[in-house]
């Protein structure tokens, strides 16, 4: 799949090993929020320390990570394993962040984490939350020299970090030069996960990746997939160019699926699709199915 923006790397959160610097662009606070709960639950699980850089607006304390992740319950999790640390704190009397003392601070960080036991560092944060030039846009070269030395920091293996970027406050020109500070760019972890079958979750444009096997064995979770975006107000876009087999029972699925959104006035979209795929559905007669949109097809 083409990534927009030319990135080197797209990896899976919970791919993530000490030592990685990652980005994440975002272009809705549902897709921020998706892949940041991924990031959380994954460092819970491998015994990671969490620090969290929260901007300005982010409530005080653990809150503030419960909040931008929509993680419901208590923070009795979070108890002694989340640092929360306001990037305001970092900033000069003239506005600007003060990189090198927050450099200090998660050097700090990280120093303590091994002290209390942890495997590592995990640090989450939008630095355009802090670093804004003039008309509110980022500052991209004082950005570039503050990722710089946060590459270099995490180069030796005891952190992690992952720095957010909304697409809808950069231009495409900044967002390459941050892309090119990291080696890595996330996605959220897939919805099913097997040895034949990964549907992932997509947010530009709002569906699903579809690859590998899709037979008897693998309908429930195609379904139980297709439910997780069954509520998206615009077309879902299904990406099918990774699909190796998708017997009739999994096209039947899909077809249901479009009826389904059809009767709520709402479409999806099969992109991507197989050329033997596409023959099926027109032979049955399928693409005739209310709701259903055919897009480019594979070429295999």
């Amino acid at each position: 799949m083409v990534q927009p923006h030319g990135v080197r790397r797209r990896v899976h959160v919970g791919e993530l090993q000490p030592g990685d610097h990652a980005c994440l662009l975002f272009e809705s606070d549902e897709e921020r929020a998706s892949i940041l709960r991924d990031f959380v639950l994954g460092g819970l699980d491998a015994q990671d320390k969490i620090l969290y850089l929260s901007g300005e607006d982010d409530p005080p304390g653990p809150g503030a990570l419960l909040d931008e992740c929509r993680l419901d319950g208590t923070l009795t999790a979070l108890d002694g394993r989340v640092e929360v640390v306001r990037l305001a704190e970092f900033r000069s009397g003239h506005g600007q962040l003060e990189a090198a003392a927050l450099l200090r601070r998660l050097r700090g960080a990280a120093r303590r984490s091994r002290e209390e036991g942890y495997r590592a560092l995990r640090v989450a944060g939008e630095p355009c939350a802090a670093l804004h030039g003039g008309h509110g846009l980022p500052d991209v070269p004082r950005l570039l020299r503050y990722e710089a030395l946060l590459a270099e920091e995490f180069s030796s293996g005891e952190t992690l970090a992952v720095c957010q970027y909304d697409i809808r406050r950069c231009d495409p020109a900044a967002l390459d030069a941050f892309e090119s500070a990291h080696a890595r760019s996330v996605e959220a972890d897939p919805l099913v996960r097997t040895a034949e079958l990964v549907v992932a979750r997509t947010y530009r444009p709002q569906g699903l990746r579809i690859e590998g096997v899709v037979d008897a064995g693998s309908h429930r979770r195609l379904r139980d997939a297709l439910g997780s975006v069954a509520a998206v107000r615009g077309q879902v876009c299904l990406e099918m160019s990774g699909v190796e087999f998708l017997d009739l029972g999994g096209l039947r699925l899909l077809m249901t699926f479009a009826r389904a959104r059809a009767a709520r006035h709402r479409t999806v979209q099969l992109s991507g699709l197989p050329r033997h795929l596409l023959q099926v559905i027109t032979v049955v007669g399928w693409d005739r199915t209310p709701g259903l949109r055919l897009g480019a097809v594979h070429a295999c």
